[in-house]
């Protein structure tokens, strides 16, 4: 029948073809770019691990020189490097936060606000906020507007400073590790006036970078020429044997959420090149580090009692000492004169307690602690305010602040100056198990538990009532296997799954119980989808998984039933590399 009049069938079928194959192509460029969205997520958790691992090493710099055994001439050489590190803290975060500010600015012109926050911490960094809530994901013209424009063969100059700022943060580390004085000897690095034609082709670009390693320290030329070769970013790519600037390659038509993931990228190069020269310069001091065998958590605060509708400013911090050393300390109660007659002597083990009493209201306990400094014993101040109080009582959650409907909610009570407690409450049913209660909340938005004090004759008072949230459970991730739901894994972990599971991760402490009744898998490129009951799959399912290919995406449809006998529904994601 070809070449001859179609029937109105015929034609209704080529339409629902048509339609079918746009809908498919729309669902397969969905799953592209959260993909782009799942990797962005994954290089900052990376960023974030070797940021804490930056921390820890100018943190060593401060102990080498807290060390008592620490030598003036040793210090001197300590605050020299540490400088020197700082320096490239400064430029590090200088940089990253430049490239924070651009993805920024580029989300804004989508979302219309501005996409970052200050991190957590005093480090002064600047993060992207999730790229999961963006909503022009897939906004291709943004990117190429604002970094390449018209002609990809000659970028705005907006892109070009992307690598600029890259190449001189390049040079400028490498100069700061490498230039300074040993004994006699003068040791400094130019960087060579040369790029990396095209990716890949780096023969001259080596001979040039191993000419300028010629005046650097032998012990510090692997470190050089690492960040030298990690930052240095190519003039081209080739792409289908075209060869094209490698800023285009990176922005030219990519969706918003690829080039936000490009700049998260960029960040982490910043951040690698960062801990190797922090961990080059740190290397260089060869002082011990205070001496210490043992590391417990140590909290304080200005008070130790406070009024209802007040605050209280606690510091946490890591204390750190050498359980060898016997403790000695002297102590005067509520005597800041530290007159001899009043004067206490405590000698024990290290971090053995000093108990303290008093009778109702403030008191402040001052004392001086022993600590050897290069072979002498010297005593060091210190003090610490504490109040006697009356008895109260109190009310906590141990895993989380909420009551969750059909949920066996865990809930411990304390009380001072009484031998006993026990709770009761209202749109809540609470039962005593062991040592704690279980409270299950009723249909209402809030919850309240009172807690009274027995007493040894048997009497109680109330001491307390406290106000919950109450919640419906949240939904738990589906795991293929091993696999979370999000996560990229090659085909043979894949075809090696036989059931599925529904349950929170490590992070939600909630020991709630959930099966799966059934589910639908759909493997992109796959003609049909496999269903089944149950968690178990069946032949249908494990025989479509047997069949994934590298670059597939598994999506998984489930119905599930938790712990209040509810059926919900929770579908998963899993890429296949």
């Amino acid at each position: 029948m070809a070449g001859g009049k179609e029937t109105p069938r015929q034609k209704m079928i080529g339409m629902m073809y048509l339609v079918l194959t746009a809908l498919l192509a729309l669902n397969v460029s969905k799953e592209i770019i959260n993909a782009f969205v799942t990797l962005n997520d994954k290089i900052a958790l990376s960023n974030d691990a070797i940021k804490a691992q930056n921390m820890s090493t100018y943190n060593m710099f401060d102990m080498k020189l807290a060390n008592p055994q620490t030598s003036d001439e040793q210090k001197k050489n300590i605050v020299y490097w540490q400088e020197k590190a700082l320096d490239v803290k400064r430029m590090s975060r200088s940089l990253v936060n430049f490239y924070i500010t651009e993805a920024s600015e580029m989300i804004e012109k989508a979302e219309g606000k501005q996409w970052h926050k200050k991190s957590e911490g005093d480090d002064k960094y600047l993060e992207l906020l999730p790229l999961a809530d963006i909503q022009q994901k897939d906004n291709y013209d943004i990117p190429t507007n604002l970094f390449i424009g018209p002609n990809m063969a000659n970028p705005k100059e907006r892109g070009l400073n992307i690598v600029k700022r890259m190449h001189n943060y390049r040079d400028s580390v490498c100069m700061e590790i490498a230039g300074y004085e040993k004994g006699s000897k003068t040791f400094s690095f130019t960087p060579p006036d040369i790029r990396i034609p095209i990716e890949g082709e780096t023969e001259e670009f080596d001979k040039a970078l191993e000419q300028a390693l010629q005046t650097v320290n032998p012990e510090d030329q692997d470190v050089v020429r690492s960040i030298f070769k990690s930052l240095s970013l190519p003039e081209k790519v080739k792409n289908y044997n075209q060869e094209i600037a490698w800023i285009g390659a990176q922005f030219d038509h990519a969706p918003l959420v690829a080039a936000a993931a490009i700049f998260t990228s960029l960040k982490g190069d910043v951040l690698r090149a960062e801990s190797m020269a922090a961990k080059l310069m740190n290397e260089k001091v060869d002082a011990p580090p205070f001496k210490f065998n043992k590391i417990e958590p140590l909290t304080s605060a200005n008070s130790a009692y406070i009024n209802q509708g007040d605050s209280l400013s606690l510091k946490v911090m890591i204390a750190a000492y050498d359980s060898l050393e016997p403790m000695e300390l002297h102590y005067w109660l509520d005597d800041s004169t530290k007159s001899e007659a009043n004067k206490q002597v405590f000698k024990g083990d290290p971090g053995q307690q000093l108990n303290l009493t008093g009778g109702v209201g403030a008191h402040t306990v001052y004392g001086e602690y022993a600590v050897e400094i290069q072979g002498e014993k010297k005593w060091m101040p210190w003090n610490f305010p504490y109040t006697v109080g009356k008895p109260s009582g109190a009310v906590s959650l141990p895993e989380m602040n909420v009551l969750y409907r059909g949920y066996d909610n865990k809930v411990q009570g304390a009380v001072s100056g009484f031998v006993d407690y026990k709770l009761s409450g209202s749109n809540v049913s609470l039962s005593k198990k062991g040592d704690m209660y279980i409270a299950k909340p009723g249909n209402g938005r809030d919850a309240t538990i009172n807690i009274s004090g027995i007493a040894e004759d048997g009497s109680s008072a109330n001491v307390g009532s406290f106000d919950f949230r109450v919640r419906d459970l949240p939904k738990p991730t589906i795991k293929l296997g091993s696999v979370w739901d999000g996560e990229k894994v090659n085909a043979a972990t894949i075809k090696a799954m036989t059931r599925l599971f529904a349950q929170y991760p490590p992070e939600i402490p909630l020991e709630a119980k959930f099966s799966v009744t059934s589910y639908e898998i759909v493997v992109s490129g796959a003609p049909r989808s496999a269903k089944g009951s149950g968690a178990a799959l069946n032949g249908d399912a494990m025989g479509l998984l047997k069949q994934v290919r590298g670059g597939a995406t598994i999506t998984i449809m489930t119905d599930f039933r938790g712990p209040d006998g509810r059926t919900k529904r929770k579908n998963a994601v899993i890429q296949v590399k």
